[in-house]
């Protein structure tokens, strides 16, 4: 899902378990964000570009992030050292008229295709660029919603412009573009199959360890076709299932094939994040789909491990591996990925990575992808 969202509630049933280095923010209630080691704080940056909620929440605040990187595609048959640079530009504003009420508008600035210009892999190797849909720039307002919320935040309502990707198949140790992987396939489950961000609800309610959530979306934005069986969701999520912290959730979506509005698609899947160690965090991802008139049931699944080399003295970087395998009927990929994550200041992170495609179809040129490696390099700005 895996963009970047730099502000979201975790109205995906995160759960309380897993460890942070931040205290919950303007859009994350305390019961849902992670408390003590720094393991899992990248999987909570996106949405940690405001400051602390203070007591009294303040009535308007005005945040964002700036960042930017290039790739380099190695040894492809029709692309060799071609660079993609890419960038983005995120400005969000919150409005808090009471303690239970919230507005929130995110305005995203995206530059650069990205390398599945040339490539075009199943998996999609940068997340980011994926917003751009076909174009090499685009300005537009990527959230737009008023959350309503209980009390002690059990109940939290969401209606507006939302990224299904916020609220379901979340995973503190892959699911940010910025700061973890790049490649599509694991910072979401490619069977999730979201719907562009258009008008939708999502309802979450937290009793105990356990977690509830559904939404409803429309098939596209306000100015697409908006035809069709609208996009139906539902989650229940699990924490604290053993002595160390982690999370476990399974989903199960139905909607429009966008392709074909009169056709049904459908998905389901599961996600699970689990601390192994203080420092060291695993996840897995797998999920199943099928939409008519097609005569394959497709299949995904990634796993991988992500740490703080806190035995380093680097207590605040994050390293990271992961493998994804996804079969559609366009074809089956495999690919893996690394990446090194060097905090530099609260604000501000260089990450390194390389992405391997070991074997997938070239929805570009018609031929395979075999054996490609594609390095990169970012830079993250918060302010």
């Amino acid at each position: 899902m895996r963009p970047v969202a730099l502000l979201v509630v975790l109205a995906a049933l995160p759960g309380a378990g897993l460890p942070a280095a931040a205290p919950a923010t303007a859009h994350e209630s305390a019961q849902d964000v992670p408390a003590a080691e720094p393991v899992a704080r990248a999987g909570l940056e996106r949405r940690q570009t405001l400051p602390p909620t203070p007591p009294i929440p303040p009535i308007l605040e005005v945040s964002g992030a700036l960042r930017g990187g290039a790739q380099w595609v190695l040894n492809p048959p029709r692309a060799r050292d071609d660079v993609f640079g890419f960038g983005a530009l995120d400005a969000v504003v919150v409005l808090r008229p009471t303690p239970n009420v919230t507005l929130l508008a995110d305005v995203e600035t995206i530059v650069g295709p990205g390398p599945d210009a040339a490539l075009g892999s199943l998996s999609r190797v940068n997340e980011e660029s994926e917003r751009l849909f076909g174009d090499d720039t685009r300005v537009f307002l990527r959230e737009a919603w008023i959350r309503l919320q209980s009390s002690d935040a059990s109940i939290r309502l969401n209606v507006g412009k939302l990224d299904v990707q916020h609220y379901f198949d979340r995973n503190f140790f892959a699911e940010d573009e910025t700061r973890q992987f790049l490649n599509a396939a694991l910072v979401g489950n490619p069977l999730l199959a979201p719907p562009p961000n258009g008008p939708g609800a999502s309802l979450r309610i937290s009793r105990g360890d356990w977690r509830y959530a559904v939404g409803v979306h429309a098939p596209g934005d306000v100015d697409d076709d908006l035809s069709g069986l609208p996009y139906v969701i539902a989650e229940l999520g699990r924490r604290r299932i053993f002595s160390l912290a982690g999370h476990y959730r399974w989903w199960a979506r139905v909607g429009s094939v966008p392709e074909r509005r009169d056709d049904v698609t459908w998905g389901t899947g599961i996600s699970i994040d689990q601390l192994v160690a203080a420092d060291t965090g695993v996840f897995v991802r797998a999920g199943l789909g099928r939409s008519g008139g097609e005569s394959l049931t497709s299949h995904a699944w990634s796993a991988g491990v992500q740490h703080t080399p806190s035995w380093l003295g680097r207590a605040k970087d994050l390293v990271g591996a992961g493998y994804a395998f996804v079969r559609q009927p366009q074809g089956r990929e495999q690919v893996a990925e690394v990446y090194y994550n060097v905090s530099l200041a609260d604000c501000c992170a260089l990450i390194a990575n390389v992405e391997w495609i070991v074997s997938g179809p070239n929805q570009v040129s018609g031929r395979r992808n075999r054996d490609v490696i594609v390095p990169g390099l970012r830079a993250l700005i918060l302010y």
